[in-house]
Formats: C-alpha cells, structure tokens, sequence
C-alpha cells in the first residue's frame, strides 16, 4: 500500500476511534435540571456536555448524553446522597461556582453518596470526582470501586482561585469489565463529624484508551 494511503487509512482509524472514546465520556453536574456549565467548560478534564440533574436517592436517569451531547446507552443511579443543596461561596466564581455550588450530601458515617453509571464499553477510565464543601475545613472522603487498590482520597479545603487535586476533586484511574460498570463513591472522612457532612458536586469520566484493536 501507498505510504500516503496507509497514513490515510490510519488517520481515518484514530479520528474513529477517538470519536468512540468521545462518545464514552461524560460530564456531571449534580444540581437542578439544566443548571450545569456550559460545554465550553473543562473544569480540571475535558470540555463537553454538561449533563444537569438531581440524581436524588434512588431514582435512575437514562439516556445520558456524551462529551458531543449525544444520547447514549448509558444510565446513572443513586443512594445514599439524600439531600440536594445548593450554597455560595463567594470565593467561588464564574462556571467554577456553576459546578461547586450545588452538590449531593450525605450526613451518614456510614451510608455514602453512591453513584452507578450502567452501559459503559469496557476500558480504561479516568475519573474526576468534585467533592468539595464550602466550608474549607469539611473535607469528602473519594473512591472509585473499579480502581485498582481501591484508594480513598479525602477532598477539600481553601479555593485557590483555580481547581486543584485534593482540593477540589481526586483523580482515579478506573478499568471497567464487560459488564459495564462503573461506581462511584463520596462519603464522610473516617473518625470526622458526620453532621458536617460529605460532598459530591459533579464527576468527570473520560476513556483513555484510545487505540484499540491492535492499534495500541
């Protein structure tokens, strides 16, 4: 084959690929239906649809919409967070208040807010939890049940003006299997007041492996 159409061929397999990753990754703002940022935010992943909602307890919300804003296979799930608020902190500004501002809670020393996304192609997943209270002495207690190690991250503290890892949000690594899930998790600290609570603002979920196939 032509060394021209063989760049060819292989430019066409990485924009088909990485347009199926695309297609597999996902924005989350927990808050009021269309109260989320716009697409053109990134926060600390990638810029894309912003899917808005409640997720309130135990309800499940189909039809979930890729980084493009395309309806998918995908669904969410929720228990354990049963309180949806919303509370400024006015060290928080612009799309970043958007996304921080409002959050699941939960009070429970033991029950965290549990988040199940269902109808994911199986792969290599980076994960971004936000987490973050306003108060910066609260801090959330972050995992992701498909991570190897399954390492808990607490979140939380001063805003510096820009999102920053553990301050705002934990970054995992996560691998999901042919089943297709992948859980989420923000709860109370060990050993801290549950009355201060736990937060979960929003979740950035992005496929990583790109070239698949063969192709790696």
């Amino acid at each position: 084959m032509h060394i021209g159409a063989r760049f060819a061929l292989f430019a066409a397999l990485v924009l088909a690929v990485a347009g199926d990753v695309r297609a597999q990754s996902f924005n989350f703002d927990f808050g009021p239906p269309d109260s989320g940022p716009p697409a053109t935010y990134a926060a600390a992943g990638s810029a894309g649809y912003w899917n808005s909602i409640p997720a309130a307890h135990g309800t499940n919300t189909p039809g979930l919409r890729d980084l493009a804003g395309n309806v998918t296979g995908v669904s969410i799930s929720q228990i354990g967070g049963f309180s949806l608020l919303t509370q400024n902190d006015p060290l928080v500004t612009g799309d970043d208040a958007v996304l921080l501002d409002d959050f699941l809670v939960t009070y429970s020393p033991t029950l965290e807010t549990c988040i199940y996304l269902n109808g994911l192609q199986a792969g290599t997943y980076e994960v971004l939890i936000y987490a973050r209270m306003p108060d910066p002495q609260v801090l959330s207690y972050a995992s992701v049940d498909q991570e190897p190690g399954f390492p808990h991250y607490s979140v939380g503290g001063a805003w510096s003006g820009n999102h920053a890892l553990l301050a705002s949000y934990s970054r995992h690594v996560a691998v999901v299997g042919p089943a297709g899930d992948l859980d989420l998790h923000s709860g109370v600290v060990p050993g801290a007041q549950p009355a201060l609570g736990a937060a979960l603002n929003g979740l950035q979920v992005l496929r990583l492996d790109v070239f698949t196939n063969g192709f790696e």
